[in-house]
């Protein structure tokens, strides 16, 4: 009977266990771990900055620019809490895709900004959080894409960047390239309107 005391105290104190765990709120979301190992691409809903028209490829060929979204795939999600979708820029008239962007991701027809009789394209796209965007112009020389000019950083303070801005940031006037520039060392981030050259 002595032998039953112990136990039967062992018992007592795990009824009265509380778990902890029951308690927290049930709208609590886990995360999902994606069970696929290999890379898919996946179609973004249809919205205006999905496909872009233009000629990229020469004067006399219509093109769309698609951008397409590719998911990570497991191991990267498994290994980098921050993992970022990736995007690519795809043409309807077969010309070569631009390289991978990460973080959101907005292109800007520029239109022929060299002469070459193709237009160009802007990439504005914001890695990881979002409060400074990136920003490249590509032009297709007939074989590949270049960077036409150097690229730049577009602090924002975490505000979204608006379609005016985008549009706005590369232009051609009197012939010449321009682009609208924030001043780094200014906590004001003063633009600065500066030729481009190329």
């Amino acid at each position: 009977m002595k032998n039953l005391i112990p136990i039967a105290a062992l018992m007592i104190c795990a009824c009265n266990f509380k778990n902890n765990d029951s308690t927290q709120d049930s709208t609590l979301v886990t995360d999902t771990v994606v069970t696929t190992n290999t890379a898919t691409i996946v179609p973004l809903a249809p919205a205006s900055h999905d496909t872009i028209a233009g000629r990229f490829s020469g004067a006399s060929i219509h093109d769309t620019a698609f951008i397409t979204m590719i998911t990570p795939d497991s191991l990267e999600v498994q290994e980098d809490a921050e993992a970022q979708d990736k995007y690519i820029v795809s043409f309807s008239s077969g010309i070569p895709s631009l390289r991978v962007f990460y973080g959101g991701i907005t292109v800007q027809n520029e239109g022929d900004l060299n002469g070459d009789g193709r237009d160009e394209i802007s990439i504005f796209n914001e890695p990881l959080h979002g409060c400074t965007f990136h920003c490249t112009t590509w032009s297709f020389n007939g074989t590949e894409w270049k960077q036409l000019f150097s690229p730049i950083l577009i602090p924002t303070g975490c505000d979204p960047l608006t379609d005016s801005a985008m549009q706005a940031r590369v232009f051609k006037e009197d012939g010449k390239v321009y682009r609208w520039e924030e001043d780094l060392s200014d906590e004001s981030f003063t633009q600065e309107k500066k030729e481009m050259k190329f």
